[in-house]
């Protein structure tokens, strides 16, 4: 069977943000990002002279029934699904529903979890017909050109047998993708948090050389650093500019300033160009200095998301994070001096974590007065050492890391703490946090506009209603 049109799609199953190795609900449509990933695929599979529409279900706030509809009207000769841990059950539901309207219809998954639990899931699901092992935007085209036993990381069922083809390596350069096609995106649902304004991502790396307990970057992208070339993401920049009229945007990397030559010379290259663009990123507290503040700077970076993640070095030592809490309070101090604003974020319920442990990380959080501050309760995906550690002493349920999901609530218990006390912990750590004078005030001074002042009340309101109705 010829595969000339294809549907890729987040389902249907709640706002989450489907990056592989990032899998946080997203509670807010103003802190949903792009479908990177998705809108990549359907760059690679035109490559292939295939007819792609792209549906981002949930922020379009679409249902079964719509989905459904789309496969009736569009005729589909492939679907293919993104899919997290938490929605993993929930998502290849879709499977059913497209094989019950065609069953000649290819059906395609991609994710961290279908990479590390491949074959069960192919167990599980039997309207599936393949999963897309690590990266999928080459691996989705090569399934329309080529026989499925030829496509290197592919698990697929052949009549009715389940057949593993070789992992795939990792793309070394990442220039070859192309653009992602935001055309097919809805790109007024992506939008900067604070001024509502429309913000795409760009992928500038991949990789990361760090092996931190809970993470899975190393599953689904490895611990080498790949980088694009500068000259192509501004070439991209460019294009979502004059095309798109978007002049906001994140940089997905997992240590956008682990190379300070390259960081720079993008910078250096948006200066030169005369851009006029905001931006923010993921760094490390020990990959960040004056230097590279102030080209990020100049280059119109706006925001830093630093994983500081526990106010213990003892800690940290365990997650195997490389950093201390002394280079988080050098990196915050540098941000403040140079005027750029940091996103903090800090990890509850470790499995040695007893209740001093964790109002001790609440309270080193107050201490480094971050602009924004967010904890998130350990998360054990599978495919990380922080899952082996949670089967091995019995401090999860397995079943509950599919219940839906959400890093405000635990999943995982600690050895001295019960889920519950965890969730307690969290609340009023995070509750102490917002109602503290400091951060009251620092919000306050941020706010430069009417539409800025909105989007703050907004945020702020949702969060102070979730935490006192204890949704999170």
């Amino acid at each position: 069977m010829k595969i000339k049109k294809a549907i890729v799609m987040n389902p249907p199953t709640g706002l989450f943000i489907r990056d592989d190795r990032c899998q946080a609900p997203a509670k807010w449509v103003s802190v949903l990002r792009m479908p990177l990933d998705l809108a990549t695929i359907a760059a690679t599979l035109r490559q292939a002279d295939v007819e792609v529409r792209l549906v981002d279900y949930p922020a379009e706030q679409q249902t079964w029934e719509d989905l459904k509809e789309d496969i009736i009207k569009f005729k589909p000769d492939m679907v293919v699904i993104s899919t997290t841990t938490p929605t993993i059950k929930n998502d290849l539901k879709v499977c059913k529903l497209v094989k019950n309207i065609d069953p000649d219809i290819v059906t395609v998954a991609k994710g961290a979890h279908v990479t590390i639990f491949d074959e069960k899931v192919m167990e599980e699901f039997p309207h599936l017909d393949i999963c897309i092992r690590r990266e999928s935007e080459i691996a989705a085209k090569e399934i329309v050109l080529k026989p499925w036993s030829d496509v290197l990381g592919l698990t697929f069922r052949k009549n009715g047998i389940v057949k593993r083809t070789p992992d795939r390596p990792f793309l070394k350069n990442l220039d070859e993708l192309p653009f992602p096609a935001r055309d097919l995106v809805n790109n007024k649902l992506y939008t900067r948090p604070d001024t509502g304004q429309p913000q795409t991502t760009i992928q500038s790396q991949r990789g990361c050389p760090a092996r931190c307990i809970y993470c899975l970057v190393g599953a689904v992208s490895g611990y080498n650093i790949n980088f694009r070339s500068p000259e192509s993401v501004v070439e991209e920049i460019e294009e979502c500019v004059n095309k798109y009229n978007i002049r906001d945007f994140y940089f997905r990397a997992d240590t956008f300033t682990w190379d300070k030559e390259w960081t720079i010379k993008l910078c250096k290259l948006i200066v030169d160009k005369k851009m006029d663009i905001g931006w923010n990123c993921n760094s490390r507290v020990s990959t960040i200095d004056a230097e590279r503040l102030e080209w990020m700077k100049k280059a119109g970076c706006w925001l830093i998301g630093f994983g500081v993640e526990t106010g213990s070095n003892e800690s940290l030592r365990k997650i195997k994070k490389g950093t201390t809490v002394e280079q988080a309070e050098v990196a915050i101090k540098l941000c403040k001096e140079y005027d750029m604003k940091s996103y903090l974020f800090f990890v509850i319920g470790l499995p040695w974590e007893k209740k001093e442990d964790v109002e001790a990380t609440i309270n080193f959080a107050k201490k480094l007065g971050g602009d924004f501050t967010e904890f998130n309760m350990a998360f054990p995906y599978p495919g990380t050492e922080l899952y082996q550690i949670g089967i091995e002493q019995g401090l999860i349920r397995e079943e509950d890391l599919y219940a839906g999901g959400t890093q405000h609530k635990s999943k995982l218990r600690t050895i001295f703490l019960s889920s519950e006390e965890l969730d307690e912990l969290r609340k009023k750590g995070e509750k102490g946090l917002l109602f503290s004078p400091s951060y009251i005030f620092r919000t306050i001074s941020q706010i430069r506009s009417p539409k800025v002042f909105f989007n703050y009340m907004k945020y702020g309101t949702r969060l102070l209603v979730d935490l006192v109705q204890n949704k999170q």
